[in-house]
């Protein structure tokens, strides 16, 4: 009888080391998906919520996955006012002739609360696609410290002009310039002339992967194709929000980005809509063809403990009235913004 008491205890405890096992075995697999980016999925929230909440984590690691994003697998109740609001701006301006379509997307970091309009719909991105040039360009700084301090002449000899309604300062023929300044120009003040520099500069095979880490399409490594290539707000978005999180590139490359979009000298969008002193990082684009033109904008508004990224995207024929439409979507969206906070 003694016999046996003191063999039960011994008995469970491989029986519990057995099912610990499987249970490890079962979570490992689960985190390591097939993707550049595994995803987690949780229960819902106490509250009776029936929203997952997903995280998603870069891949490619032995010990580590970083964390990429967090956010819920569905929109959020308490902006579906804000939604219908957007909704119904678009559809009037649509029947007016004034837009051909627009998509939305907006996120709040405080909460990960998010919504969407027409988040289907895809664009070109213009001069959006300077985004994860800039990505691509500071991940190479990442691995030579002294890449960004190189310095480039402008030659202006196979550069194309691209022409584009809102223009600024743009790099001067003759003139050298750091990569860090290259990047200034390109994001700050759009110019395309410094992009193209970067451009030759810049590793193609790390510009797909800066897609495919994030869990994006890629492009095909060539101009044509960069310059085809489409994306919808919701998908764009995901750079922005990398962005702010600090979560792809590292801290410092991460706060001198978001300081270059600070300095966008842009306003006739998303800074329009909004209050003089309220902060915004933002970038533009221009885009379109034989049928229609498009504009597009993206940023990150800095509203007391509400920060929210914002992601406009439209067609239409006149880029100057796409702009009103931007802006009216941003004033809509930043009143519901400071409401909530």
């Amino acid at each position: 009888m003694n016999f046996f008491k003191k063999r039960i205890p011994i008995i469970y405890t491989l029986l519990l080391a057995i099912i610990c096992s499987g249970l490890s075995f079962i979570l490992f697999k689960k985190l390591t998906t097939s993707s550049a980016i595994a995803t987690e999925q949780y229960p819902p929230s106490a509250n009776g919520s029936n929203c997952d909440l997903s995280i998603s984590r870069l891949k490619g690691y032995m010990y580590i996955q970083p964390l990429i994003a967090v956010s819920k697998e569905c929109e959020a109740q308490d902006l579906v006012a804000l939604k219908n609001d957007i909704t119904n701006l678009i559809e009037n301006e649509k029947k007016a002739g004034v837009i051909i379509n627009a998509s939305v997307f907006i996120k709040e970091f405080s909460n990960a609360h998010w919504t969407s309009v027409n988040s289907e719909e895809t664009y070109l991105p213009g001069s959006l696609f300077k985004l994860p040039v800039m990505f691509t360009i500071l991940r190479m700084g990442e691995n030579d410290p002294s890449f960004l301090n190189k310095k480039i002449l402008y030659n202006p000899q196979g550069v194309v002009n691209i022409k584009q309604t809102y223009e600024s300062k743009t790099i001067r023929p003759g003139q050298s310039y750091t990569v860090k300044e290259l990047l200034t120009y390109m994001i700050a003040y759009s110019d395309n002339n410094a992009t193209q520099l970067l451009n030759r500069i810049m590793n193609p095979d790390m510009l797909i992967k800066v897609f495919a880490d994030l869990g994006l399409t890629p492009p095909k490594p060539n101009m044509a194709d960069y310059m085809a290539y489409t994306i919808s707000a919701h998908d764009y978005s995901i750079f922005m929000n990398a962005l702010y999180n600090a979560a792809y590139l590292n801290i410092n490359n991460s706060e001198f980005a978001t300081s270059l979009l600070a300095q966008c000298n842009f306003k006739d969008g998303l800074v329009k809509g909004l209050p003089a002193d309220v902060k915004i990082a933002h970038k533009f684009g221009e885009a379109g063809n034989a049928q229609f033109n498009e504009l597009h904008e993206t940023g990150i508004v800095y509203i007391n403990n509400n920060t929210y990224l914002i992601t406009v995207m439209t067609k239409g024929n006149d880029v100057k009235k796409l702009a009103e439409t931007i802006s009216e979507i941003s004033r809509i969206t930043y009143a519901r913004m400071k409401q909530n906070a």
